[in-house]
């Protein structure tokens, strides 16, 4: 066999021994924890990469014969071991060892096959569920005692703190955290009061049971710790204890991209993205049920910790520079049933998390902040950042009220593009019955998504359809050139950009991160984003390829390919601020939760938006017939809404 395989076991044995040396110098000097941070990760850091097993294209290379995929696979699953070391779970980190310890003792007898090697991985896969379900579980609901919690509550004089996590410090991660740390109490504070206050007005205005909660989980960029503590503090003050847990990155819950905890700067996007379907992979009937098995038990042992779990209050950033992610043809490809079964296993698993963390009980919050990666503007952007994020809750809320007013009568809206932009698209209405009593859209401001700034609605998927085209559009980290999709009866019909010469490997890149690998996805959401101040103010600084989704779909009409924005609550009664009942909550595809529920999400949701200027057009028609524009050439001008110019207009 190749004898590449002992570099390899040496290079996970270095690996290990980088680990232990960093964790032992956690309580030295803050210079000796940094340097052994960065020899931690230096394995992928930069071009390192090139050169690593992690990276798929180099392990085939160097061992080939689909062991590459393999021992690429190792190699990764090897930084998911970090967590568990510096959160003190030495018990959780054993199957792996024991996994490791098997298959070098095959390689050694000379026993190891490809279906030995995958067989045994397998299995380190089905035998952790349990452990791994019952601790993500328990972490996301508990207030327990946690190493980030102790961090969070410690000394954040000095930044050194930051190595005690274990994950991949960077100097913008140092820098952020010396930015915080030396603001003004009372800034923090504020800064704090608007993100817990959005999210106990979450419950309010959806008339949710806000007094019954205990508990809320904060997700957050290492980083924030101060702002963090306030937060903590002012959530105690609300009756709620909150809980802090580590962004899962083990292929036994499934390799993620998004962060569903704390977590810092990523050490290599790329690498990230060539395991990103690592564990689907090794997707089979039998896997999948012993994974649902292991999350209702783990539910069922902390359901009372469930039902009184408020939900996530999520602190997004920005900054990075765009990523252009690059397809490895030797990355790991599931077959297309297993991305069925991963398809059905992350509906069922929604609908499982609905059961004990009951959608009409639970919110949630969003807000967004610069890191100092964006550049030398950093401190005028956050100072922008926070202001635009303290907009006024109640001019906006007239504003967008004039809107709901018109379209709540309308059958329809068309959007035609301009400049250069090739939109010509058809959104069909959901109608209230009583409209002095109802209302279609929802007038969203300050709440569960900080800033404020649009009103959206559930569209009919019958009698939507159309084109619709972005120049260039940036999707969860994704960007696209020329994005064409077209529209027929609410669902994705045909679909290109101009992001390769490959025709057939946009479609692959739009498939795979847009559709989620569905073959097509639904039109879940229609929106008008009302927050021209945040247009502006990313136009002043030229940064609107790193604005995250969370504002920048509020600067502009925006369209949701995917699951509705009430998924799984879609019979929780929701008013707007005049107590009229929002009745467009869900469509065609949701309905079919009562009946046959996994075919009625497809746990997704991507916004795209078309910025102002490449408006022509957006016009409300009634059941008559009769035409009211909202906005015309890239300008609001239904009567109430001109105050959104004047951002536009001192641009």
């Amino acid at each position: 066999m190749n004898s590449n395989f002992v570099r390899w076991f040496d290079n996970v044995d270095r690996f290990f021994e980088r680990l232990d040396a960093s964790f032992k110098a956690m309580n030295t000097s803050s210079v000796n924890m940094g340097e052994k941070n960065t020899e931690l990760y230096s394995e992928i850091i930069g071009e390192n990469y090139d050169s690593s097993f992690v990276n798929p294209r180099f392990a085939d290379y160097m061992l080939g014969g689909g062991y590459g995929k393999l021992c690429s696979f190792v190699s990764a699953e090897c930084f998911s071991m970090i967590g568990l070391k510096f959160d003190k779970k030495a018990s959780m980190m054993e199957p792996f060892m024991q996994m490791y310890a098997d298959i070098r003792e095959m390689y050694e007898k000379g026993a190891l096959s490809y279906d030995s090697f995958h067989n045994r991985i397998y299995k380190y896969l089905y035998d952790s569920c349990d452990m791994f379900s019952h601790d993500r579980i328990r972490d996301t609901l508990t207030a327990r005692d946690s190493v980030a919690r102790k961090i969070v509550t410690g000394s954040l004089g000095d930044v050194w703190y930051l190595y005690r996590y274990g994950d991949h410090i960077t100097e913008n991660d140092i820098k952020m955290a010396r930015f915080l740390n030396v603001l003004p109490p009372d800034r923090i504070e504020e800064m704090a009061e608007v993100f817990t206050r959005g999210y106990r007005r979450g419950f309010e205005t959806t008339g949710k049971p806000f007094d019954k909660k205990r508990s809320v989980g904060i997700i957050y960029r290492i980083g924030f710790e101060r702002l963090v503590k306030a937060s903590m503090d002012q959530f105690e003050r609300m009756g709620l204890e909150t809980t802090l847990f580590r962004a899962p990155s083990s292929a036994v819950m499934g390799s993620i991209i998004g962060k569903g905890g704390f977590y810092a700067s990523s050490a290599n996007r790329q690498a990230d993205y060539d395991h990103v379907k690592d564990a689907a992979f090794f997707y089979d009937e039998a896997l999948i049920k012993k994974k649902l098995d292991a999350m209702k038990k783990a539910y069922e042992e902390f359901k009372e910790e469930a039902d009184v779990y408020g939900g996530p209050a999520v602190m997004e950033v920005f900054g990075e520079e765009p990523f252009n992610y690059e397809e490895s043809p030797y990355a790991m490809n599931a077959a297309d049933s297993q991305k069925r079964l991963e398809t059905a296993f992350k509906s069922r698993l929604g609908a499982m998390a609905n059961e004990y963390i009951k959608g009409e009980e639970r919110s949630f919050t969003i807000i967004a902040y610069p890191t100092p990666d964006i550049g030398e503007n950093f401190k005028e952007i956050f100072e922008d950042t926070v202001a635009l994020n303290c907009l006024d809750y109640n001019i906006y809320n007239d504003i967008q009220q004039a809107m709901i007013d018109v379209l709540n009568y309308s059958t329809h809206v068309v959007i035609q593009g301009a400049n250069g932009n090739k939109t010509d698209l058809t959104i069909s209405l959901q109608q209230a019955d009583d409209p002095d009593k109802q209302e279609n859209f929802e007038n969203c401001l300050a709440d569960v998504n900080i800033p404020l700034g649009e009103v959206f609605t559930t569209p009919n998927l019958t009698g939507t359809s159309g084109t619709l085209y972005v120049k260039k559009v940036f999707l969860q980290g994704f960007e696209y050139k020329d994005l064409y999709i077209v529209i027929e009866n609410g669902f994705v019909k045909d679909y290109s950009c101009s992001n390769f010469e490959d025709e057939e490997k946009n479609r692959k890149y739009f498939k795979k991160n847009v559709l989620n690998d569905h073959d097509t996805l639904p039109m879940g959401e229609f929106a008008i984003g009302t927050n021209t101040t945040a247009f502006a103010m990313a136009r002043k600084y030229g940064i609107e390829s790193i604005m995250p989704i969370l504002i920048a779909e509020k600067t502009g009409p925006h369209f949701a390919l995917g699951d509705t924005c009430y998924s799984h609550a879609e019979d929780v009664k929701v008013c707007n601020l005049n107590k009229k009942e929002i009745i467009a909550k869900d469509n065609e595809v949701s309905r079919n939760r009562f009946e046959n529920p996994e075919k009625a999400y497809f746990n997704c949701h991507t916004d795209i938006t078309i910025p102002y200027e490449e408006i022509g057009r957006l016009t409300a028609v009634d059941a008559d017939g009769e035409m009211t524009d909202i906005i015309r050439d890239g300008r609001f001008v239904l009567p109430g809404t001109e105050m959104l110019n004047e951002a536009l207009d001192n641009m």
